[in-house]
């Protein structure tokens, strides 16, 4: 994976992230402490040295509005501090702040490649103070998050050394969320609750008895209420569970019964237990109908496209299962 792609993916990642928790309090600008708390559930390295440190989400929470709340005490303010549920799908115009910008930009500056533990760096680096005023809170020094940065970094290239770079897979993702993962596995395996984590659709109608199958509605409304504009033949969907194996792994079949030569989506989530919730690893892909087979010039022609469009698929679908739990 490319400098570029890998920094794309990890800030695309950690925008989605990090505006959900800013929406909790009602800000429309993400700052520093929304990154942090985007980082605590990163799968990536940056977030996997967090949480191995005890760095959680509820922890970082905490940290953070008991800081809020003692910045408001010094003003002379009593108010309360705690942050409400999130609304990030239901609203919009959310952005960074500039200083958030700037540690997005440091962390692609010179050799770093823009990855959570890069990212995790520049944040550490960052000037205003606010970093050292939370991990201080959370009795934690930077220099043993640098530290564990730096070994971690140490092994994966001892790794790439000794069995080379493994090659990219297109249309996987990975994710951690903080919740038990059985509490994952019962959510993604529940056809009632596909609308709480599948960005496509807005309601579960029905299931047939007779083939298992759920009958769904496709989302009509984006974030902040947009109405989208959705063709006649996709506005209804099948959604049929294939595989699903309590509480490691579930995989989930998506057809257009009203345009059947359209192509099918599949959605499969490995769930593994990691230190403070489950890491997950998503694969989505598109099954072509069998006359759109055959146009395999126009498809190598359009794969970086496709490759783009599941990746947005799937940190959506990511994005998803862990606001259920947020």
């Amino acid at each position: 994976m490319s400098k570029l792609i890998r920094a794309a993916a990890t800030s695309q990642t950690l925008s989605l992230a990090a505006m959900e928790e800013a929406s909790r309090f009602g800000l429309r600008d993400a700052d520093i402490e929304h990154l942090f708390l985007a980082l605590t559930i990163d799968a990536g390295i940056g977030g996997q040295v967090l949480r191995s440190l005890g760095i959680t989400l509820d922890a970082t929470r905490a940290a953070i509005e008991e800081q809020q709340a003692d910045q408001l005490g010094s003003l002379g303010v009593q108010a309360d501090s705690t942050g409400g549920r999130i609304v990030y799908p239901e609203t919009g115009g959310y952005d960074w702040t500039e200083r958030v910008l700037a540690v997005m930009r440091a962390a692609v500056s010179g050799d770093r490649d823009g990855d959570s533990a890069a990212v995790l760096r520049a944040l550490l680096a960052e000037p205003s103070g606010l970093m050292t005023d939370l991990l201080e809170r959370m009795d934690v020094e930077p220099e043993r998050i640098i530290d564990a940065l730096d070994d971690a970094a140490a092994m994966i290239a001892e790794h790439r050394r000794t069995a080379g770079e493994q090659p990219t897979i297109h249309g996987t993702h990975t994710a951690f969320v903080p919740a038990d993962p059985l509490d994952v596995w019962t959510l993604l395996a529940d056809g009632v609750r596909l609308a709480e984590w599948e960005p496509t659709i807005g309601e579960v109608v029905r299931r047939d008895a007779a083939t298992g199958r759920w009958e769904a509605r496709t989302r009509t409304e984006g974030s902040g209420g947009k109405p989208l504009k959705i063709r006649d033949g996709i506005r209804r969907q099948y959604a049929e569970s294939v595989r699903s194996e309590r509480p490691s792994h579930v995989t989930w079949h998506f057809t257009y019964p009203d345009e059947p030569r359209s192509n099918a989506r599949v959605v499969s989530v490995e769930i593994e237990p990691a230190a403070g919730g489950a890491q997950l690893r998503l694969s989505f892909g598109w099954e072509l109908h069998a006359s759109r087979r055959r146009r395999r010039v126009m498809g190598a022609l359009l794969r970086p496209v496709f490759r783009f469009l599941c990746f947005v698929q799937l940190t959506q679908i990511a994005a998803g299962i862990s606001r259920a739990f947020r």
